[in-house]
């Protein structure tokens, strides 16, 4: 599948048997085309979406399915298996604004050699910008290889934020 051909998909439970595809207990409903590798997805109140995209971009989506690029991101090794990664809210982000991202970073190694680690960063949501970015974790070394990468983050119920590495 191509890049511009994946789709932001949303999967809706379906009230009645006759709206099942299939036999499935739910209809897929295309929300935004042209997408290049997305990886997650957070709601936010009113109904927009954010979307991160690998390649190091976040977008807001909106329920007519128009994108706008989210702006204020931090330097993004976007190679191979890298890049943008995992997105959540905070638990109170209709009071506060506060988003967390995962995220690789590079730096240069000795020998000229490229190192990459993965990090997890805290922003507010100003309209259409990330302020406030502050870096709240990453992994102790930069490792010469940009493959394995991978991230997932959630809160726990006392608002602990979890973060896995890959």
């Amino acid at each position: 599948m191509t890049s511009a051909a994946v789709s932001l998909l949303l999967l809706l439970a379906c009230q009645s048997e006759t709206e099942q595809p299939q036999g499935h207990p739910f209809r897929v409903v295309p929300v935004a085309t042209g997408l290049e590798h997305p990886w997650a997805v957070a709601f936010l109140p009113g109904g927009d979406m954010l979307v991160t995209e690998r390649p190091g971009r976040l977008l807001r989506v909106g329920a007519d399915g128009r994108t706008r690029p989210i702006r204020g991101l931090p330097p993004i090794a976007a190679r191979i298996k890298g890049g943008l990664l995992d997105l959540v809210l905070s638990p109170g982000f209709a009071d506060d604004r506060l988003l967390y991202f995962s995220y690789t970073e590079g730096a240069p190694l000795a020998g000229g050699r490229m190192g990459y680690r993965t990090a997890v960063a805290r922003a507010e949501l100003a309209g259409d910008r990330l302020v406030s970015v502050r870096r709240i974790f990453a992994m102790k070394s930069f490792l010469p290889t940009i493959r394995g990468f991978g991230s997932r983050l959630a809160f726990l119920p006392d608002g602990d934020l979890l973060v896995t590495v890959g």
